[in-house]
């Protein structure tokens, strides 16, 4: 059975009170989501620590361009060093020209040079007249499964060897880099 165990609709600044923001970022709510927009890098943690199994759901809309949007998650820090370990989903990648010209996805574990996973990328150019796209993430056990709009995105499953120990609960947050702007709302998580 299914139960979520966090849910914000990111649509005012009460709604990210407790969130612990790393780097500078221009946060404002403007019509029911969370902008965010970004010159260098700024990151969003998310307070709650989540379970090991988790479906994680948010909408998505990008502004304008260049930049990176990606979520981190299943993140927190290593016992056997003072390293910080997680999975990060680089769901938006419109840094440079390649990536503009052809879109990926990539699924990292611990740091951008783990890659695990690269897909195409559904998600049209930043434009203002976008629609919000669904986003979501399921790990369960030793797989993680990316989707946008209900469309599967990419899959990857971890033996627990190859690239480290299975990632298990941690936290959660969104990062986003570059000269981008993208609101962000929705932001649910199911324990499944």
């Amino acid at each position: 059975m299914s139960v979520v165990v966090y849910e914000n609709p990111l649509a005012g600044a009460g709604d990210i009170s407790d969130f612990y923001i790393e780097g500078q970022a221009d946060i404002s709510f403007d019509g029911g989501a969370m902008r965010v927009k970004t010159e260098d890098e700024a990151v969003i943690w998310c307070p709650k620590s989540l379970p090991a199994d988790i479906r994680i759901d948010w909408d998505y809309r990008p502004l304008k361009e260049p930049g990176a949007s990606e979520l981190i998650f299943a993140a927190k820090q290593s016992v056997e060093s003072d390293e910080a370990i997680a999975y990060l989903l680089s769901f938006f990648q419109r840094r440079n020209d390649s990536e503009r010209s052809f879109h990926t996805s990539s699924l990292y574990k611990n740091s951008e040079g783990d890659l695990l996973f690269r897909g195409g990328d559904p998600l049209p150019d930043a434009s203002e007249t976008l629609s919000f796209y669904h986003m979501s993430i399921v790990k369960r056990a030793k797989d993680v499964f990316y989707g946008v709009n209900n469309m599967e995105v990419l899959h990857f499953h971890d033996d627990g060897m190859s690239h480290g120990e299975i990632l298990t609960g941690g936290n959660v947050a969104f990062r986003q880099s570059g000269s981008l702007w993208a609101e962000y709302k929705n932001l649910k998580i199911t324990w499944i």
